[in-house]
């Protein structure tokens, strides 16, 4: 199991963010509500992962290409989730379980990210694999949220403001080279 270093979570309970328009194009994660829910794992699906619907059909397929072009071209693995709310659980715990259960990055280089957003909750997190933590700190996390996500999502934009976050990460992580 790889170990991901704690980076960002930024909590978005002050901020006026809207909910999530209604009439998701993929279902809600749902957990049922049992002792083991807070261990439930959402199944990976490929790069985007929108269990909370909050991305169009374009956005989402935008962003799997982008992300898959990305992870050919350094070996960089960038995952997004999206879940309705938190299965009984801080976003820090789930982001860090999620990003262990689905090893992202590659066994030795422990270069893979999570975005991980919970729109009912107002949180959101940025784990970071340790290969990678030296080039995305907790503080260049923190500005990407704040400056590329944050606004967005203020706006009722949740796409926009994931596409521009994950943009930001790309550019971040280029810093760290691996050689196939």
């Amino acid at each position: 199991m790889r170990a991901f270093a704690l980076s960002l979570s930024l909590i978005l309970s002050g901020l006026c963010i809207p909910a999530p328009a209604s009439g998701a194009a993929q279902p809600p994660l749902s957990i049922a509500p049992t002792p083991s829910a807070e261990s439930a794992i959402p199944r990976l699906s490929g790069h985007v992962n929108d269990y909370a619907g909050i991305l169009t059909s374009q956005q989402r397929a935008a962003l799997e290409r982008r992300l898959s072009e990305y992870e050919r071209e350094t070996t960089h693995q960038i995952v997004v989730l999206t879940v309705s709310s938190l299965p009984n659980a801080s976003i820090e715990s789930f982001s860090l379980r999620v990003a262990r259960a689905w090893k992202l990055g590659r066994k030795d280089f422990d270069n893979g990210v999570l975005v991980t957003v919970a729109p009912r909750d107002r949180k959101m997190r940025i784990e970071v694999g340790e290969g990678l933590s030296r080039f995305v700190s907790d503080s260049a996390a923190a500005k990407i949220i704040e400056e590329s996500m944050v606004p967005d999502f203020r706006a009722g934009q949740f796409g926009k403001g994931i596409e521009r976050g994950v943009e930001r990460l790309m550019e971040e992580c280029r810093a760290y080279k691996v050689n196939p």
